[in-house]
């Protein structure tokens, strides 16, 4: 990002209620009054024009340092959203709390400083935030030698040491599994004598080594990437439902901070996908759906509609993969009306994979009409750049149906399109190749040797290859199936 539009990125980024926070507090000081003309004129552009924003303002004093008056600006907002957020997590509410202590015991309120560090110290505890205990046992202890008590309360003092070694401890374990974390599948690609001296280590063997429960979920989101990487499934799930129900176990905390628990029950909805079993899949699609209610999480539309995004991928998918062709267009009519009410909020990616999922549900339901209609907004640059593999299945669906709309003609020009994005991509790969060479043929030579075609085609497409193989070859469009469909 240019440096000169990131002012303008913090504006568009305000929601409705913090943009009429910000021109309350900027207002509070008429001093100000001129900031918020210089608001009102970027929010109002769609793509930022400093050009205009000078002409509009060429007649004001602080036109001339503009770069002066925009950093003040960003600096007013960044304020404002401080003041606006400052109960937006524990986090946040502790970092006010520590700043109120300095200035208690700053103005010698030792009293009030003491009850604040003791509430700063109960809601660090309950949330188990490390860095947060570990300053204010700093206060704890400068309270004290301020007070002439440190020697008069050498067990409190002693207290106080021997916390900050515990809080230190729990920080250097916490660490640890973070390390392994980040690094799980390296150890995987160095070697047998690195990977058997990890699985040895007592961090990953012991529950009981994590202290706290931060430490717990990596503890079991490693013991999830291990079986991952050894292609145990049973186990990697097992270990996942178990991170799902340690997590739920504190509700306050997903209130706080659901990512780690929203995570987990997404790559469990994941894993139940590739392994093809669907029965538990609503289940835990209804509980990513009511996180922000059941839990009242603050900014809540926000979080809502990254998760009803992504879950309405998920069970799209999940009704293409077990063809219940009736409840995936029931969703597809609630998913269009999603996207149009969010249109500009979604992005490429997303939006080529929700259109690919309608195509193909379409497809099933051989409304081939209306699958045409949705590849076209994939391959025909309406909704920008996409995913590159879901723009590449999209063009092979997109041969099929005119196929099966008997469009020779259109065919013809398809497969030679087909053939051009995929090679300015990359190159192509065995299947890509015998596909194209096959809709080729298909185009040209009587209906009659079709039968024929559809036969060998299925030969030259599966005949040696592994069943991984195959899988990658179908992961977004069961050619088999239409094959078999046409011999």
């Amino acid at each position: 990002m240019v440096k000169k539009e990131q002012l303008f990125s913090l504006i568009k980024s305000l929601t409705k209620a913090e943009k009429r926070y910000f021109k309350l507090f900027a207002s509070i000081n008429s001093a100000d009054t001129n900031y918020i003309l210089l608001f009102d004129a970027i929010d109002s552009q769609n793509v930022y024009n400093e050009k205009a924003i000078k002409e509009k303002f060429k007649e004001k004093n602080f036109i001339k340092q503009l770069h002066v008056t925009k950093n003040y600006l960003n600096k007013l907002i960044l304020k404002s959203l401080r003041n606006y957020h400052s109960k937006i997590s524990v986090d946040a509410e502790l970092k006010d709390l520590l700043r109120e202590i300095e200035i208690l015991y700053r103005k010698e309120l030792f009293e009030q400083c003491s009850d604040a560090i003791s509430k700063a110290e109960r809601i660090s505890k309950d949330f188990e935030n490390q860095t947060a205990l570990l300053e204010i046992q700093s206060w704890k202890r400068k309270l004290l030698l301020t007070k002439g008590e440190a020697f008069r309360n050498q067990n409190k003092v002693n207290k106080i040491i021997a916390d900050e070694k515990e809080i230190l401890e729990n920080l250097f374990t916490h660490n640890e599994y973070w390390h392994y974390t980040i690094n799980v599948f390296d150890y995987f690609r160095k070697g047998k004598k690195e990977l058997n001296a990890l699985l040895k280590n007592k961090l990953i063997n012991d529950e009981n080594n994590a202290k706290t429960l931060q430490s717990k979920i990596l503890f079991y989101h490693l013991k999830y990437s291990f079986a991952i990487a050894q292609n145990k499934s049973e186990e990697a799930l097992t270990n996942l439902t178990r991170l799902i129900k340690l997590i739920e176990k504190h509700p306050a905390r997903i209130t706080d901070d659901p990512h780690s628990y929203i995570t987990a029950l997404n790559n469990k909805i994941g894993m139940l996908l590739n392994l093809k079993n669907y029965n538990e899949i609503p289940e835990l699609l209804f509980k990513v759906r009511n996180v922000p209610q059941k839990y009242k999480l603050k900014d809540e539309s926000k979080i809502t509609f990254k998760l009803l995004l992504r879950t309405y991928n998920v069970e799209l998918e999940m009704y293409r993969d077990t063809e219940n062709i009736k409840k995936g267009i029931e969703l597809i009519d609630e998913v269009k009306d999603f996207v149009t009410k969010n249109n500009d909020s979604i992005s490429p990616d997303y939006k080529s994979l929700l259109f690919y999922q309608f195509a193909y549900i379409y497809f099933m339901n051989k409304n081939y009409g209306e699958s045409l209609k949705w590849i076209n907004k994939i391959i025909g640059g309406v909704i920008g750049k996409g995913r590159e593999d879901i723009e590449s299945y999209a063009r092979f669906l997109n041969l099929i149906i005119h196929y099966e709309l008997n469009n020779v003609y259109v065919l013809r020009y398809a497969v030679e399109a087909t053939r051009r994005f995929l090679k300015k991509k990359r190159d192509l790969k065995e299947f890509e190749k015998i596909l194209l060479k096959f809709f080729s043929r298909l185009s040209t030579c009587q209906s009659e040797k079709h039968k024929e075609l559809f036969s060998n085609l299925n030969m030259e497409l599966f005949s040696g290859i592994t069943a991984d193989q195959k899988a990658n070859i179908l992961d977004y469009l069961n050619f088999e199936k239409w094959i078999e469909s046409k011999k």
